[in-house]
Protein backbone atom coordinates (compact mmCIF):
# COMPACT_ATOMS: atom_id res chain seq x y z
CA UNK A 1 0.00 0.00 0.00
CA UNK A 2 1.45 3.50 -0.94
CA UNK A 3 -0.21 6.77 -0.02
CA UNK A 4 0.56 10.09 -1.42
CA UNK A 5 0.53 12.98 1.47
CA UNK A 6 1.16 16.12 2.34
CA UNK A 7 2.38 15.50 5.11
CA UNK A 8 3.24 12.00 7.22
CA UNK A 9 2.99 11.89 11.31
CA UNK A 10 4.68 9.34 13.14
CA UNK A 11 2.95 8.49 16.78
CA UNK A 12 -0.17 8.87 18.13
CA UNK A 13 0.21 10.60 21.20
CA UNK A 14 -0.71 14.16 22.42
CA UNK A 15 1.20 15.83 19.63
CA UNK A 16 0.32 13.91 16.78
CA UNK A 17 -2.98 13.52 17.72
CA UNK A 18 -3.09 17.39 17.92
CA UNK A 19 -1.44 17.76 14.34
CA UNK A 20 -3.60 15.81 12.41
CA UNK A 21 -6.21 17.65 14.04
CA UNK A 22 -4.46 20.69 12.49
CA UNK A 23 -3.15 19.69 9.13
CA UNK A 24 -7.05 18.16 8.60
CA UNK A 25 -8.70 21.26 9.28
CA UNK A 26 -6.21 23.39 7.31
CA UNK A 27 -7.53 21.27 4.58
CA UNK A 28 -4.21 18.96 4.14
CA UNK A 29 -4.34 15.50 3.41
CA UNK A 30 -2.28 13.95 6.71
CA UNK A 31 -2.11 9.83 8.06
CA UNK A 32 -0.54 9.14 11.54
CA UNK A 33 1.64 5.70 11.61
CA UNK A 34 1.31 4.68 15.04
CA UNK A 35 3.01 0.90 16.72
CA UNK A 36 0.44 0.96 19.20
CA UNK A 37 -3.31 -0.58 18.54
CA UNK A 38 -5.15 3.11 19.88
CA UNK A 39 -4.86 6.79 20.52
CA UNK A 40 -2.52 7.97 23.45
CA UNK A 41 0.95 7.18 22.73
CA UNK A 42 2.91 6.59 25.91
CA UNK A 43 -0.99 6.29 27.89
CA UNK A 44 -1.74 3.81 25.37
CA UNK A 45 1.04 1.26 26.10
CA UNK A 46 1.49 2.49 29.71
CA UNK A 47 -1.11 -0.16 31.26
CA UNK A 48 1.36 -1.13 34.53
CA UNK A 49 0.04 -0.42 38.08
CA UNK A 50 0.21 2.72 39.54
CA UNK A 51 0.85 4.24 36.18
CA UNK A 52 -0.68 8.45 36.00
CA UNK A 53 0.02 11.45 35.55
CA UNK A 54 1.95 13.97 37.92
CA UNK A 55 0.53 17.15 35.98
CA UNK A 56 -3.55 18.33 37.10
CA UNK A 57 -6.10 18.61 35.06
CA UNK A 58 -7.24 20.38 33.15
CA UNK A 59 -3.81 21.14 32.11
CA UNK A 60 -3.00 17.67 30.99
CA UNK A 61 -5.35 17.84 28.22
CA UNK A 62 -5.63 19.04 25.04
CA UNK A 63 -7.23 22.13 23.25
CA UNK A 64 -9.81 21.01 21.13
CA UNK A 65 -13.47 22.29 22.51
CA UNK A 66 -15.19 19.90 20.87
CA UNK A 67 -13.52 17.13 23.12
CA UNK A 68 -12.50 19.41 26.34
CA UNK A 69 -16.76 20.64 26.14
CA UNK A 70 -17.74 17.08 26.19
CA UNK A 71 -15.43 15.11 28.95
CA UNK A 72 -15.56 15.33 32.40
CA UNK A 73 -12.08 14.17 34.29
CA UNK A 74 -12.89 12.32 37.45
CA UNK A 75 -9.49 12.75 39.25
CA UNK A 76 -7.15 15.67 39.96
CA UNK A 77 -4.40 13.37 38.97
CA UNK A 78 -5.74 11.07 36.16
CA UNK A 79 -4.26 7.06 35.65
CA UNK A 80 -4.06 5.39 32.37
CA UNK A 81 -6.93 3.55 32.31
CA UNK A 82 -8.98 7.47 32.17
CA UNK A 83 -6.41 8.62 30.07
CA UNK A 84 -7.18 5.36 27.75
CA UNK A 85 -11.22 6.36 27.88
CA UNK A 86 -10.04 10.03 27.14
CA UNK A 87 -7.84 9.05 23.87
CA UNK A 88 -11.60 6.78 23.06
CA UNK A 89 -13.87 9.97 23.50
CA UNK A 90 -11.54 12.03 21.49
CA UNK A 91 -11.58 9.27 18.51
CA UNK A 92 -14.99 9.31 18.80
CA UNK A 93 -15.68 12.98 18.47
CA UNK A 94 -12.78 13.54 15.92
CA UNK A 95 -12.99 10.41 13.76
CA UNK A 96 -8.96 10.44 14.24
CA UNK A 97 -8.43 6.75 13.54
CA UNK A 98 -9.70 6.50 10.17
CA UNK A 99 -6.39 8.56 9.20
CA UNK A 100 -4.47 6.67 11.33
CA UNK A 101 -2.71 3.39 10.37
CA UNK A 102 -1.98 1.07 13.69
CA UNK A 103 0.51 -1.25 14.57
CA UNK A 104 3.03 -0.23 12.37
CA UNK A 105 6.70 1.38 12.68
CA UNK A 106 8.27 3.76 10.83
CA UNK A 107 11.65 2.14 9.69
CA UNK A 108 13.13 4.28 7.28
CA UNK A 109 12.69 7.62 5.68
CA UNK A 110 14.74 9.61 3.36
CA UNK A 111 14.35 13.05 1.75
CA UNK A 112 14.27 13.12 -2.16
CA UNK A 113 15.25 16.29 -3.55
CA UNK A 114 13.92 15.90 -6.93
CA UNK A 115 10.45 16.38 -5.33
CA UNK A 116 11.16 18.42 -2.41
CA UNK A 117 9.34 15.85 -0.34
CA UNK A 118 10.08 12.32 1.92
CA UNK A 119 9.44 8.57 0.80
CA UNK A 120 8.96 6.90 4.20
CA UNK A 121 8.43 2.83 4.67
CA UNK A 122 7.36 0.68 7.63
CA UNK A 123 8.17 -2.65 8.80
CA UNK A 124 4.92 -4.06 7.04
CA UNK A 125 6.10 -2.74 3.68
CA UNK A 126 3.66 0.38 3.75
CA UNK A 127 5.50 3.31 1.84
CA UNK A 128 4.11 7.41 1.87
CA UNK A 129 5.31 10.23 -0.04
CA UNK A 130 4.84 13.34 1.57
CA UNK A 131 6.01 16.91 1.61
CA UNK A 132 6.66 16.99 5.45
CA UNK A 133 7.91 14.16 7.49
CA UNK A 134 6.81 15.19 11.38
CA UNK A 135 7.90 13.10 14.17
CA UNK A 136 5.67 13.21 17.32
CA UNK A 137 7.76 10.11 18.99
CA UNK A 138 7.86 11.90 22.76
CA UNK A 139 10.56 11.74 24.98
CA UNK A 140 10.28 8.14 26.08
CA UNK A 141 9.49 5.67 23.12
CA UNK A 142 12.55 3.90 23.26
CA UNK A 143 12.77 1.17 26.32
CA UNK A 144 16.31 0.48 27.66
CA UNK A 145 17.04 -2.33 29.03
CA UNK A 146 20.26 -3.40 30.82
CA UNK A 147 22.57 -6.12 29.63
CA UNK A 148 23.37 -7.79 32.46
CA UNK A 149 24.07 -11.59 32.57
CA UNK A 150 21.35 -13.99 32.48
CA UNK A 151 18.66 -11.46 31.83
CA UNK A 152 17.67 -12.97 28.51
CA UNK A 153 19.03 -16.89 28.99
CA UNK A 154 18.76 -17.67 32.60
CA UNK A 155 16.64 -16.64 34.52
CA UNK A 156 13.13 -18.23 34.17
CA UNK A 157 11.08 -16.18 35.71
CA UNK A 158 8.29 -13.19 34.17
CA UNK A 159 11.11 -10.03 33.17
CA UNK A 160 8.74 -7.12 32.13
CA UNK A 161 9.41 -3.78 31.17
CA UNK A 162 7.01 -1.07 32.18
CA UNK A 163 5.92 -0.14 28.92
CA UNK A 164 5.54 -3.42 27.83
CA UNK A 165 3.52 -4.35 31.15
CA UNK A 166 0.68 -6.21 29.53
CA UNK A 167 -2.91 -5.31 29.22
CA UNK A 168 -4.25 -8.55 31.04
CA UNK A 169 -1.84 -7.09 34.42
CA UNK A 170 0.46 -9.19 35.65
CA UNK A 171 -0.69 -10.72 39.05
CA UNK A 172 1.51 -10.13 41.76
CA UNK A 173 -0.06 -11.24 44.68
CA UNK A 174 1.52 -13.51 46.75
CA UNK A 175 4.84 -13.18 44.72
CA UNK A 176 8.62 -12.55 44.99
CA UNK A 177 8.69 -8.92 43.32
CA UNK A 178 11.93 -6.97 42.43
CA UNK A 179 11.64 -3.54 40.92
CA UNK A 180 14.56 -2.28 39.76
CA UNK A 181 14.73 1.48 39.16
CA UNK A 182 13.33 4.68 41.16
CA UNK A 183 12.22 6.77 38.53
CA UNK A 184 8.41 7.89 38.53
CA UNK A 185 7.66 4.73 36.62
CA UNK A 186 9.87 2.51 39.47
CA UNK A 187 8.25 4.60 42.33
CA UNK A 188 4.37 4.57 41.39
CA UNK A 189 4.86 0.21 40.44
CA UNK A 190 6.77 -0.23 43.86
CA UNK A 191 4.16 1.74 45.59
CA UNK A 192 1.42 -1.25 44.34
CA UNK A 193 3.62 -3.68 44.14
CA UNK A 194 4.17 -3.30 47.95
CA UNK A 195 0.63 -3.71 48.87
CA UNK A 196 0.14 -7.58 47.11
CA UNK A 197 3.25 -8.69 47.65
CA UNK A 198 4.36 -11.82 49.34
CA UNK A 199 7.80 -10.40 48.95
CA UNK A 200 9.26 -6.93 47.49
CA UNK A 201 12.62 -6.02 47.03
CA UNK A 202 13.46 -2.60 45.56
CA UNK A 203 16.95 -1.83 43.81
CA UNK A 204 18.01 1.81 44.24
CA UNK A 205 20.62 3.39 42.48
CA UNK A 206 19.78 7.29 42.85
CA UNK A 207 16.26 7.76 45.58
CA UNK A 208 13.51 9.41 43.97
CA UNK A 209 12.93 13.20 46.09
CA UNK A 210 8.74 12.58 45.67
CA UNK A 211 6.69 15.04 46.49
CA UNK A 212 3.15 14.11 48.10
CA UNK A 213 0.28 14.71 45.15
CA UNK A 214 -2.30 15.02 47.62
CA UNK A 215 -4.71 13.30 45.15
CA UNK A 216 -8.39 14.02 45.20
CA UNK A 217 -11.53 13.23 43.25
CA UNK A 218 -12.73 15.96 41.19
CA UNK A 219 -16.55 17.33 42.00
CA UNK A 220 -18.86 16.81 38.37
CA UNK A 221 -21.16 19.77 39.52
CA UNK A 222 -18.01 21.63 40.09
CA UNK A 223 -16.25 21.01 36.99
CA UNK A 224 -19.30 22.21 34.95
CA UNK A 225 -19.61 24.91 36.87
CA UNK A 226 -15.67 25.64 35.62
CA UNK A 227 -16.03 24.39 32.39
CA UNK A 228 -16.67 27.89 30.63
CA UNK A 229 -13.35 28.82 31.81
CA UNK A 230 -11.83 25.88 30.04
CA UNK A 231 -11.08 28.43 26.90
CA UNK A 232 -9.13 30.61 28.39
CA UNK A 233 -6.86 28.37 30.82
CA UNK A 234 -6.08 25.48 27.74
CA UNK A 235 -6.06 28.40 24.67
CA UNK A 236 -4.30 31.34 26.88
CA UNK A 237 -3.20 30.94 30.28
CA UNK A 238 -1.32 28.10 29.74
CA UNK A 239 1.18 29.61 27.80
CA UNK A 240 1.82 32.16 29.64
CA UNK A 241 3.49 30.28 32.51
CA UNK A 242 6.81 29.13 32.63
CA UNK A 243 5.87 25.24 32.89
CA UNK A 244 2.51 25.45 30.96
CA UNK A 245 0.98 25.06 34.24
CA UNK A 246 -1.84 26.78 35.13
CA UNK A 247 -0.66 27.84 38.61
CA UNK A 248 -0.92 31.55 39.45
CA UNK A 249 3.02 31.88 39.57
CA UNK A 250 4.73 33.69 42.05
CA UNK A 251 7.94 36.07 42.37
CA UNK A 252 9.21 34.52 45.49
CA UNK A 253 12.56 32.66 45.81
CA UNK A 254 13.70 30.71 48.50
CA UNK A 255 16.25 33.34 49.63
CA UNK A 256 13.49 35.84 50.21
CA UNK A 257 12.07 34.50 53.43
CA UNK A 258 13.78 33.56 57.00
CA UNK A 259 14.01 29.94 57.96
CA UNK A 260 10.95 30.71 59.72
CA UNK A 261 9.04 32.14 57.19
CA UNK A 262 10.17 29.22 55.14
CA UNK A 263 9.44 26.77 56.76
CA UNK A 264 5.72 28.29 56.97
CA UNK A 265 5.58 28.00 53.02
CA UNK A 266 7.36 24.60 52.79
CA UNK A 267 4.70 22.94 55.09
CA UNK A 268 1.90 24.81 53.07
CA UNK A 269 3.20 23.61 49.89
CA UNK A 270 3.56 19.64 51.43
CA UNK A 271 0.02 19.97 52.45
CA UNK A 272 -0.81 20.62 48.92
CA UNK A 273 0.85 18.70 46.79
CA UNK A 274 2.15 18.78 43.33
CA UNK A 275 4.06 21.33 41.39
CA UNK A 276 2.42 24.01 43.63
CA UNK A 277 5.38 24.14 45.28
CA UNK A 278 7.60 25.00 42.54
CA UNK A 279 5.71 28.00 40.96
CA UNK A 280 3.47 29.09 43.47
CA UNK A 281 5.35 28.58 47.02
CA UNK A 282 8.71 29.29 45.55
CA UNK A 283 10.15 30.28 41.91
CA UNK A 284 13.44 29.21 40.34
CA UNK A 285 14.03 26.65 43.43
CA UNK A 286 17.43 24.97 40.85
CA UNK A 287 18.46 29.19 41.26
CA UNK A 288 20.55 29.04 44.42
CA UNK A 289 22.51 26.22 45.84
CA UNK A 290 21.49 27.35 49.86
CA UNK A 291 18.03 27.53 49.41
CA UNK A 292 17.99 24.36 47.29
CA UNK A 293 19.87 22.80 50.21
CA UNK A 294 16.85 24.26 52.82
CA UNK A 295 14.52 22.58 50.43
CA UNK A 296 16.01 19.44 50.53
CA UNK A 297 16.40 19.31 54.28
CA UNK A 298 12.69 20.24 54.88
CA UNK A 299 12.27 17.41 52.55
CA UNK A 300 14.47 14.61 53.98
CA UNK A 301 13.03 15.52 57.56
CA UNK A 302 9.40 15.01 56.80
CA UNK A 303 10.42 11.65 54.55
CA UNK A 304 11.65 10.53 57.92
CA UNK A 305 8.76 11.52 60.26
CA UNK A 306 6.77 9.11 57.75
CA UNK A 307 8.99 6.15 58.25
CA UNK A 308 10.13 4.00 61.17
CA UNK A 309 12.56 1.92 59.79
CA UNK A 310 15.75 4.53 59.66
CA UNK A 311 17.96 2.32 57.90
CA UNK A 312 15.67 2.32 54.69
CA UNK A 313 14.78 6.10 55.53
CA UNK A 314 18.23 6.91 55.15
CA UNK A 315 18.21 5.07 51.62
CA UNK A 316 15.48 6.80 50.33
CA UNK A 317 16.59 10.66 52.18
CA UNK A 318 19.67 10.53 52.83
CA UNK A 319 21.98 13.16 54.94
CA UNK A 320 23.48 14.23 51.47
CA UNK A 321 21.76 14.87 48.87
CA UNK A 322 22.05 12.66 45.57
CA UNK A 323 21.68 15.66 43.64
CA UNK A 324 19.91 19.14 43.77
CA UNK A 325 16.17 19.11 44.65
CA UNK A 326 14.05 18.87 41.48
CA UNK A 327 17.48 18.54 39.64
CA UNK A 328 15.57 15.47 38.54
CA UNK A 329 11.85 15.38 38.43
CA UNK A 330 10.18 13.96 41.77
CA UNK A 331 8.02 11.95 41.03
CA UNK A 332 4.17 12.42 42.80
CA UNK A 333 3.43 9.85 45.24
CA UNK A 334 0.64 8.88 47.35
CA UNK A 335 1.78 6.55 50.14
CA UNK A 336 5.44 5.45 48.79
CA UNK A 337 6.90 6.23 52.09
CA UNK A 338 4.96 4.04 53.98
CA UNK A 339 4.87 1.33 51.77
CA UNK A 340 8.79 0.84 51.49
CA UNK A 341 8.43 0.83 55.44
CA UNK A 342 6.51 -2.16 55.38
CA UNK A 343 8.33 -5.13 56.65
CA UNK A 344 8.06 -7.33 53.93
CA UNK A 345 9.74 -4.52 51.31
CA UNK A 346 13.78 -4.72 51.15
CA UNK A 347 15.78 -1.73 49.93
CA UNK A 348 18.88 -2.40 47.82
CA UNK A 349 21.41 0.19 47.33
CA UNK A 350 22.94 -0.43 43.90
CA UNK A 351 25.84 2.29 44.37
CA UNK A 352 27.40 0.10 47.34
CA UNK A 353 26.04 -3.52 45.59
CA UNK A 354 26.09 -3.07 41.36
CA UNK A 355 23.59 -5.98 40.40
CA UNK A 356 26.21 -8.62 38.70
CA UNK A 357 23.94 -11.10 36.92
CA UNK A 358 20.82 -13.01 37.32
CA UNK A 359 20.48 -16.54 38.32
CA UNK A 360 17.49 -18.64 37.42
CA UNK A 361 15.35 -17.35 40.14
CA UNK A 362 17.36 -14.30 41.84
CA UNK A 363 18.58 -11.00 41.52
CA UNK A 364 22.62 -11.57 42.09
CA UNK A 365 24.88 -7.98 43.24
CA UNK A 366 28.45 -7.43 43.96
CA UNK A 367 28.53 -8.55 47.43
CA UNK A 368 27.21 -12.06 46.45
CA UNK A 369 23.81 -11.78 47.82
CA UNK A 370 21.02 -13.43 45.44
CA UNK A 371 17.41 -11.50 46.00
CA UNK A 372 14.89 -14.20 44.66
CA UNK A 373 12.26 -13.15 42.52
CA UNK A 374 9.26 -14.38 40.50
CA UNK A 375 8.97 -11.39 38.82
CA UNK A 376 11.20 -8.51 37.87
CA UNK A 377 10.01 -5.21 36.98
CA UNK A 378 13.22 -3.35 34.85
CA UNK A 379 11.83 0.32 35.94
CA UNK A 380 14.89 1.37 33.88
CA UNK A 381 13.87 3.99 31.90
CA UNK A 382 14.51 5.22 28.57
CA UNK A 383 16.55 6.28 26.11
CA UNK A 384 14.77 9.48 26.11
CA UNK A 385 14.42 12.41 24.10
CA UNK A 386 16.95 11.18 20.93
CA UNK A 387 16.26 7.50 20.80
CA UNK A 388 13.11 7.52 19.64
CA UNK A 389 14.45 9.24 16.44
CA UNK A 390 17.52 7.84 16.15
CA UNK A 391 16.06 4.41 16.05
CA UNK A 392 14.44 5.40 12.44
CA UNK A 393 16.81 5.36 9.16
CA UNK A 394 16.51 8.86 9.03
CA UNK A 395 18.54 10.38 5.53
CA UNK A 396 18.92 13.83 4.62
CA UNK A 397 20.44 15.87 1.77
CA UNK A 398 23.73 14.13 0.08
CA UNK A 399 22.68 11.10 1.89
CA UNK A 400 23.51 11.90 5.52
CA UNK A 401 21.75 10.38 7.84
CA UNK A 402 20.54 11.78 11.48
CA UNK A 403 22.29 8.76 13.33
CA UNK A 404 25.48 10.19 11.69
CA UNK A 405 24.26 14.37 11.64
CA UNK A 406 24.13 13.85 15.67
CA UNK A 407 27.29 11.00 16.09
CA UNK A 408 29.37 14.40 18.25
CA UNK A 409 26.49 16.27 19.46
CA UNK A 410 22.24 17.04 19.18
CA UNK A 411 21.71 19.78 17.22
CA UNK A 412 18.73 21.55 15.88
CA UNK A 413 16.94 24.78 15.07
CA UNK A 414 14.41 25.85 17.66
CA UNK A 415 13.62 22.23 18.94
CA UNK A 416 11.74 22.01 15.73
CA UNK A 417 14.21 21.17 12.76
CA UNK A 418 17.47 19.64 11.83
CA UNK A 419 19.89 21.08 9.11
CA UNK A 420 20.29 19.03 6.10
CA UNK A 421 16.72 17.45 6.79
CA UNK A 422 14.59 19.73 4.93
CA UNK A 423 10.60 19.51 5.54
CA UNK A 424 11.58 17.38 8.61
CA UNK A 425 9.54 19.04 11.68
CA UNK A 426 9.26 17.03 14.99
CA UNK A 427 7.74 18.08 18.36
CA UNK A 428 8.30 17.63 21.84
CA UNK A 429 11.94 16.17 21.03
CA UNK A 430 15.91 17.77 21.35
CA UNK A 431 16.45 20.89 22.34
CA UNK A 432 12.73 22.16 23.42
CA UNK A 433 11.50 22.66 26.69
CA UNK A 434 10.09 18.71 26.47
CA UNK A 435 10.72 17.59 29.82
CA UNK A 436 10.57 20.75 32.04
CA UNK A 437 7.49 21.67 30.85
CA UNK A 438 3.51 20.15 30.60
CA UNK A 439 3.37 18.48 27.52
CA UNK A 440 0.05 19.24 26.14
CA UNK A 441 1.44 23.34 26.15
CA UNK A 442 4.71 22.01 24.49
CA UNK A 443 3.09 20.01 21.25
CA UNK A 444 -0.01 22.47 20.90
CA UNK A 445 2.66 25.60 20.95
CA UNK A 446 4.81 23.58 18.34
CA UNK A 447 2.37 22.37 16.23
CA UNK A 448 0.95 25.85 15.89
CA UNK A 449 4.42 26.85 14.46
CA UNK A 450 4.44 24.05 12.30
CA UNK A 451 1.21 25.39 10.48
CA UNK A 452 2.04 29.35 11.03
CA UNK A 453 5.52 27.52 8.56
CA UNK A 454 3.18 25.35 6.26
CA UNK A 455 0.79 28.19 5.28
CA UNK A 456 3.79 30.84 4.88
CA UNK A 457 5.44 28.64 2.61
CA UNK A 458 2.56 27.58 0.84
CA UNK A 459 1.77 31.90 0.61
CA UNK A 460 4.96 32.40 -0.79
CA UNK A 461 5.28 29.75 -3.18
CA UNK A 462 8.01 27.68 -1.39
CA UNK A 463 8.33 23.68 -1.77
CA UNK A 464 11.57 23.17 0.94
CA UNK A 465 13.00 24.74 4.23
CA UNK A 466 15.88 23.70 6.02
CA UNK A 467 17.53 25.48 9.14
CA UNK A 468 20.55 26.96 8.44
CA UNK A 469 23.92 25.34 10.42
CA UNK A 470 24.29 29.02 11.58
CA UNK A 471 21.28 28.87 13.55
CA UNK A 472 21.05 25.57 14.92
CA UNK A 473 24.76 26.11 16.46
CA UNK A 474 23.75 28.97 17.66
CA UNK A 475 20.67 27.53 19.29
CA UNK A 476 22.43 24.87 21.05
CA UNK A 477 24.88 27.47 22.69
CA UNK A 478 21.79 29.38 23.87
CA UNK A 479 20.45 26.31 25.56
CA UNK A 480 24.04 25.66 27.07
CA UNK A 481 24.27 29.22 28.25
CA UNK A 482 20.77 28.68 29.74
CA UNK A 483 20.71 25.72 31.43
CA UNK A 484 24.10 26.57 33.18
CA UNK A 485 22.54 29.00 35.24
CA UNK A 486 20.98 26.28 37.06
CA UNK A 487 21.28 24.11 39.28
CA UNK A 488 20.61 21.17 37.18
CA UNK A 489 23.58 21.43 35.18
CA UNK A 490 25.33 20.17 37.80
CA UNK A 491 23.79 17.14 37.64
CA UNK A 492 26.02 14.01 36.41
CA UNK A 493 23.77 11.08 35.83
CA UNK A 494 20.16 11.78 34.43
CA UNK A 495 18.23 11.58 31.84
CA UNK A 496 17.72 14.86 31.13
CA UNK A 497 21.20 14.95 29.98
CA UNK A 498 21.34 11.44 28.11
CA UNK A 499 23.39 9.88 30.98
CA UNK A 500 21.13 7.23 31.82
CA UNK A 501 22.09 4.95 29.31
CA UNK A 502 25.58 3.41 29.62
CA UNK A 503 28.24 5.01 27.08
CA UNK A 504 25.33 8.01 26.15
CA UNK A 505 26.99 11.35 26.30
CA UNK A 506 26.20 13.82 28.60
CA UNK A 507 24.63 17.21 26.79
CA UNK A 508 21.59 19.59 27.56
CA UNK A 509 19.27 17.88 25.55
CA UNK A 510 16.70 20.52 26.67
CA UNK A 511 15.42 23.81 26.41
CA UNK A 512 15.46 25.44 30.24
CA UNK A 513 14.14 29.18 29.09
CA UNK A 514 10.49 28.53 30.46
CA UNK A 515 7.62 28.24 27.39
CA UNK A 516 6.53 31.80 27.41
CA UNK A 517 10.21 32.50 26.10
CA UNK A 518 10.60 29.60 23.77
CA UNK A 519 7.22 30.51 21.95
CA UNK A 520 8.51 33.67 21.39
CA UNK A 521 11.76 32.40 20.17
CA UNK A 522 10.33 30.20 17.73
CA UNK A 523 7.23 32.68 16.30
CA UNK A 524 9.82 35.84 15.69
CA UNK A 525 11.65 33.05 13.62
CA UNK A 526 9.29 33.11 11.29
CA UNK A 527 7.44 36.49 11.93
CA UNK A 528 7.40 38.84 10.25
CA UNK A 529 10.49 36.92 8.00
CA UNK A 530 12.03 34.11 8.14
CA UNK A 531 15.44 34.03 10.50
CA UNK A 532 17.81 30.70 10.54
CA UNK A 533 15.85 29.09 7.66
CA UNK A 534 16.28 29.04 3.69
CA UNK A 535 14.02 28.52 1.46
CA UNK A 536 13.43 26.71 -2.37
CA UNK A 537 10.36 28.30 -4.30
CA UNK A 538 8.88 27.37 -7.30
CA UNK A 539 10.52 30.40 -9.05
CA UNK A 540 13.84 29.36 -8.06
CA UNK A 541 13.50 25.51 -9.25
Amino acid sequence: MHYDLDALIVGAGFGGVYLLHQLRKEGLRAKIVEAGNGLGGVWNNNSYPGARSDTPIPTYSLNIPEVYQTWTWSERYPGEQEFKAYFRHLDNVLGMSKDVIYGEKVIKAAFDAAIDGWQIETDRGTTFTARFFCPCLGFASKNYTPDWPGVKDVYKGLIVHPNQWPSTGVDMKGKKVAVVGTGATGVQIAQEAARDSAQLTCFVRTPNLSWPMCQEKIDPEQYEKDRPLLEYQLGTKRFTTVGGFLYEETERVLADDTPEEREVRLEEAYKIGGYYLFFCAYINVLGDQEGNDALYAFWRRKTHERMTDKKKAEILAPLKPPHPFAGKRPSLEQDYYEQMDKPHVTLVDVVKNPITHLTSNAIVTADGVAYEADIIVLATGYDAITGGLRNIEITGLDGLTLEEKWKDSTTSYLGLATSGFPNMFYVYGPLSPTAYASGPAVVESQAHWIMDTIRKMRDQSATRIDATTKAELEWREKIETIHAYTLRDKIESSWYLGTNIPGKRREVLCYSGGLPMYRKEIFDAIKPDWKGFTLKTTDSN
